[in-house]
């Protein structure tokens, strides 16, 4: 359209961020999300898991030290409901960023739909695949799928947590997958030999055996693991499940569990 007129771009920051991290990866998380909104020019209102607060507090603790003004960043410790919920029905709060599982993500949303519509970012739970076919180099594809399921205690989001190996290699890499499991050193994650410390709390620690017992029951096969690991503490067994169909609760819920199925394609 001809005539007298400017269109231009402007961007502004968002507002009030209100920032809501998972206990999985505390330091990386509060990373991710300071590091954009601040840049951006917002504020922040961080609730840290409260299974994981203390990373949070302490990097609080340093950006004052570095000179910060006052009610840039703010950590606020709590629990979902009450913390968490407080920032999501905010009507100062312009944006709310959590990470974390798909249950409180669908609350979340709902919160901030109802209230000032605030603007809202998710990054929930997964059930990813990792897909070998029979051309892979069987040693290597092994070793992946292994670590993609593994790291972590199985405690990420992204976790190849269904694996689908090609029919014509499929009993071989599932030797293969069962000996590495059997393999890892479970105990003491402060000493340099142990391969898997302990899952974050009961709770998880709880739901992990009762989807492994969930997998035994709906008829898949037990290769290894799939118990606690001595009478103290929340240690779970490396375990590994063979003939997985779909229809399975471990085919389909996030496990956040060091429990690796392996499914067959043609």
């Amino acid at each position: 359209m001809d005539g007298p007129f400017m269109t231009m771009t402007r961007h502004e920051p968002v507002g009030v961020c209100g920032q809501i991290i998972p206990w999985n990866f505390p330091l990386l998380m509060q990373a991710w999300k300071l590091g954009p909104a601040l840049a951006c020019g917002c504020t922040v209102v961080m609730k840290p898991a409260e299974q994981t607060p203390l990373t949070a507090l302490y990097i609080a603790s340093l950006i004052k030290e570095v000179g910060f003004p006052p009610g840039v960043v703010n950590i606020v410790p709590g629990y979902g409901p009450t913390a968490g919920g407080a920032i999501s029905a905010h009507p100062n709060v312009d944006k709310v960023a959590f990470t974390g599982s798909t249950e409180v993500g669908h609350i979340i949303m709902e919160t901030a739909g109802k209230t000032n519509l605030k603007r809202v970012t998710l990054e929930l739970g997964g059930k990813s695949p990792c897909i070998v076919f029979s051309d892979a180099d069987l040693d290597d594809a092994v070793q992946q799928a292994h670590d993609y399921l593994f790291f972590n205690h199985g405690q990420c989001c992204c976790a190849g947590s269904r694996t689908f190996v090609e029919e014509s290699i499929y009993d071989e890499f599932v030797k293969k997958s069962v000996e590495k499991a059997s393999k890892k050193k479970v105990g003491d994650p402060f000493d340099k030999n142990t391969d898997q410390g302990p899952q974050v709390d009961k709770d998880q620690f709880d739901k992990i055996l009762d989807l492994i017992d969930s997998g035994k029951k709906e008829g898949a096969k037990l290769e290894c693991g799939g118990k606690q690991v001595g009478d103290k503490g929340y240690f779970v067994e490396p375990t590994v499940f063979t003939d997985v169909s779909d229809d399975m609760r471990i085919a389909k819920e996030e496990i956040f569990g060091p429990v690796m199925q392996i499914m067959k394609f043609k």
